[in-house]
């Protein structure tokens, strides 16, 4: 997974957790006050189980943003990682070079975001 793929469905999975949750909370708030008033209680029934389903689908949606987030971690976590131990090779190998006497050549540096 490349970390513009994790980016994406993070932002999307945030997304839909956020309105799915909202929403969900909305039509549980609403069953209860149509319990309430009295109304008919296949209504509020009917109405409160699909808040409860739609704020636990949001949850889940959440859970899965999550996810992706520590994804994006990771795969920072491991190009750092990688670009480390690249520049430790290539200082070994400069000093290697440097004690056996030979002509040494330096790479140019490259800055971040160039």
């Amino acid at each position: 997974m490349t970390l513009d793929t994790a980016r994406k469905r993070w932002f999307t999975h945030g997304t839909t957790a956020f309105l799915l949750f909202g929403a969900g909370m909305s039509v549980v708030f609403d069953a209860a006050f149509r319990r309430m008033a009295e109304a008919q209680w296949e209504i509020w029934v009917v109405e409160g189980t699909l808040g409860l389903c739609m704020t636990m689908a949001g949850l889940a949606y959440f859970g899965s943003a999550v996810r992706y987030l520590v994804h994006m971690d990771r795969i920072a976590e491991y190009s750092d990682r990688r670009a480390r131990s690249r520049a430790r090779k290539e200082r070994e190998q400069t000093e290697l070079q440097m004690q056996q006497n030979e002509e040494v050549q330096l790479k140019p540096v490259r800055m971040v975001g160039q």
